[in-house]
């Protein structure tokens, strides 16, 4: 299954939490083909929670990573997918 443009923004949203994993964190950002995404990460409850936005604070974004899948919203829009596929597309995904 491939996934939609925005699952896909979402997917990207995922690369920068590797050395995140276990601390919240205060105003992190990185920047991937060209768009740059500025995020908080926290850890509760046994999931990672990634808030920020991207394309300038134009695309809000809020993801819930427990275990192999994620969930949450991006630009308004609702996002599902698996670690898995997110890999598949070259993106690194690193676990809570």
């Amino acid at each position: 299954m491939f996934l939609k443009s925005f699952q896909i923004a979402a997917a990207a949203a995922l690369i920068a939490v590797p050395a995140i994993a276990q601390a919240e964190e205060a105003g992190a950002k990185f920047t991937h083909e060209g768009v740059t995404y500025v995020y908080t990460t926290q850890v509760a409850n046994g999931e990672r929670v990634i808030k920020g936005t991207a394309f300038n604070g134009k695309a809000p974004f809020e993801l819930h990573v427990r275990g192999r899948y994620v969930t949450g919203t991006f630009n308004h829009q609702t996002v599902e997918f698996t670690q898995s596929q997110a890999k598949a597309l070259g993106i690194q995904v690193a676990s809570n």
